[in-house]
């Protein structure tokens, strides 16, 4: 993966994060869309905050030592290099996270903590990209149109 289609993707992600990061403040300080939040919702808003602020450490701490990235890149990238990039974050996320919960390292619950939400926010950024119907590989494509066309047309068209 080249290192510019890295650089964008993380520095897209960064964006997202921080527009996040600020509709969460401005709900908690009272001048957000929701005038006042309730008890539970409050609480859930002060929760996606904490681990924003982890993925975000994580993006700008703990990434940069592994990947050349600056996060400010403005580049656009496909959805199939995008989808990539986020694999290869997750993966990192989860090795990080395997290798700092070792008894031999040094323990450094701080570092854990970003490692595992940056796992958890590459996780939740790949869903979409997962569980799209509509993206389907070649095979899969080609075994679907010969459902919908014996569906449609009968048995002539070949066998499933």
């Amino acid at each position: 993966m080249r290192r510019g289609t890295t650089d964008a993707v993380v520095s897209k992600h960064l964006r997202l994060l921080h527009d996040r990061i600020r509709d969460l403040q401005l709900i908690l300080t009272g001048r957000g869309p929701i005038i006042v939040p309730t008890v539970q919702e409050e609480v859930r808003f002060r929760e996606e905050l904490r681990e924003a602020d982890l993925v975000e450490r994580g993006l700008t701490e703990l990434l940069p030592a592994f990947w050349r990235v600056t996060g400010t890149s403005r580049r656009r990238v496909g959805l199939v290099a995008e989808a990539r990039v986020l694999v290869r974050l997750r993966a990192l996320a989860a090795t990080l996270a395997l290798g700092l919960e070792q008894p031999e390292s040094a323990a450094d619950p701080d570092r854990l903590a970003m490692a595992r939400a940056l796992f958890r926010w590459a996780e939740a950024a790949l869903l979409p990209f997962e569980f799209d119907d509509n993206e389907l590989l070649p095979g899969g494509a080609l075994r679907y149109e010969r459902i919908v066309a014996y569906a449609m047309f009968g048995q002539r068209w070949g066998s499933i």
